[in-house]
């Protein structure tokens, strides 16, 4: 594991805090964490698993700030946030059995995958009045959403908009959905993790206190503006986090 040091101390807290308003207003902030969490020395495996200190501490900061702007309801914890946090726990475990170097090979796909789901993705929905629940299609997509954030947790922010976008809900509900959603089922892919000794807490708890922080900001953001001005700058952050984490492996192929 690697040393805390003061640069790395910046870095988390900035970079975390940018992380998170990304996180917040489009998804997508652990494309840049990921990255910073490997720079500081972390093996891919324990930059995943420690990524998810940041995650919680954000997400939590975020759903509170959401229920008190009326975004979020009481339903919103069975309909989405139960099959999410399943979903977690068996991607979290699948994530537990991939070895550095293919995880190292799976982020990197993934990633840039999400960068092209930024792209194509669908202009936002227009506000409008809350929909109904659809619990036979809530479960199913919001436990394969879960499945992949537990796995690796970057992107999942694009898939969770796009299941409640299906569901007719509305930009603003998605992203407190996205949040209070993230919140549930990272805490006990956390605890997996941690169980397995690849969290790094002295860096996991740094980055979340600059997570907590970008929160704030997030939410007033999310509110007030249109993330879709921000999808081509946040693809582009995710070829060069992509390529960042490949680099490594190619280095040793060509040495």
């Amino acid at each position: 594991m690697t040393d805390l040091d003061p640069l790395n101390i910046v870095l988390l807290l900035s970079l975390g805090a940018l992380a998170s308003i990304i996180n917040i207003v489009a998804g997508g902030g652990s494309y840049l964490s990921l990255p910073l969490l490997i720079f500081t020395g972390l093996p891919a495996g324990a930059a995943n698993a420690t990524n998810r200190v940041g995650i919680l501490a954000g997400n939590i900061v975020g759903s509170i700030k959401f229920a008190k702007a009326g975004q979020l309801r009481k339903t919103d914890l069975f309909y989405y946030c139960l099959p999410a946090s399943v979903g977690g726990l068996l991607g979290a475990y699948l994530a537990t059995q991939v070895d550095d170097r293919s995880l190292r090979v799976f982020l990197a796909v993934l990633m840039l995958f999400g960068s092209y789901t930024v792209i194509k993705r669908p202009p936002p929905l227009e506000e409008k009045n809350e929909p109904p629940p659809k619990p036979s299609w809530s479960y199913p997509l919001f436990f394969g959403v879960g499945t992949y954030a537990g796995f690796i947790q970057a992107g999942a922010g694009f898939f969770s908009l796009a299941a409640s976008g299906l569901l007719g809900h509305d930009l603003k509900r998605g992203n407190a959905i996205k949040t209070l959603m993230n919140a549930c089922l990272t805490g006990p892919a956390l605890l997996l993790f941690a169980g397995k000794a690849l969290v790094h807490w002295p860096i996991g708890i740094t980055l979340a206190l600059g997570m907590s922080i970008g929160s704030f900001a997030g939410v007033h953001l999310s509110q007030k503006s249109e993330p879709h001005h921000l999808k081509k700058l946040v693809a582009g952050a995710i070829v060069l986090s992509a390529c960042f984490i490949l680099y490594p492996l190619l280095k040793d192929t060509l040495s």
